[in-house]
């Protein structure tokens, strides 16, 4: 295990199917309670899970990833996540501890400050996590509409659609959205455990 003790957060496909991401264990959920949501569609066709400040709250999972600095674990979940170089800064968050101890005094917003407190409290350099925006089914960078994204979904077809299925479903059962129980409701799709 690395001197240097950086987390990752995960929430979606990044907890069963971590590929080459570099973990000295195995995700826990012990991460901070951030606003997630079903509110990104991926150029696959995926509605998949992102940090959507109108979700309400949901317990985050955390793992201590097996790097030696913050620069390897920023690139190592770039990689994961397949985000281009030139947007790894806008796309993977990133809080360090020094920071966190200010932020966490009240100078946050938001998931930020949740983030800061968190990390505040874990013996911990840093913490990571993918940010990538919400996104609607015409590639628009906003929160897409629920029926939007029904919409979307019951347009998919073949593999596109079976991929959509297989990420809702998967998700871990600490994701108990609204979003998740309507898709439940209207495709059938409940949680594999």
């Amino acid at each position: 295990m690395s001197a240097y003790r950086v987390a990752c957060l995960g929430w979606g496909s990044l907890l069963w199917d971590p590929r080459t991401l570099p973990m000295a264990e195995g995700f826990r959920a012990a991460g901070p309670m951030l606003p997630i949501e079903f509110s990104r569609v991926a150029t696959d066709g995926r509605v998949t899970l992102v940090i959507d400040d109108s979700a309400e709250p949901i317990q985050t999972h955390c793992v201590q990833m097996d790097v030696a600095s913050l620069d390897e674990a920023v690139r190592e979940l770039g990689l994961r996540e397949k985000i281009a170089p030139e947007r790894i800064r806008d796309w993977i968050g990133v809080q360090t501890r020094a920071t966190a101890l200010q932020e966490s005094g009240g100078r946050a917003e938001g998931f930020h400050a949740e983030i800061a407190r968190w990390l505040s409290e874990q013996p911990l350099d840093a913490v990571v996590w993918t940010a990538l925006p919400p996104r609607t089914p015409d590639g628009r960078l906003e929160t897409p509409s629920l029926e939007a994204l029904l919409g979307h979904l019951e347009g998919l077809t073949g593999s596109a659609l079976s991929r959509a299925e297989e990420y809702i479903r998967r998700a871990p059962e600490t994701v108990r959205t609204p979003r998740r129980r309507r898709f439940e409701e209207e495709f059938g799709w409940s949680q594999i455990p």
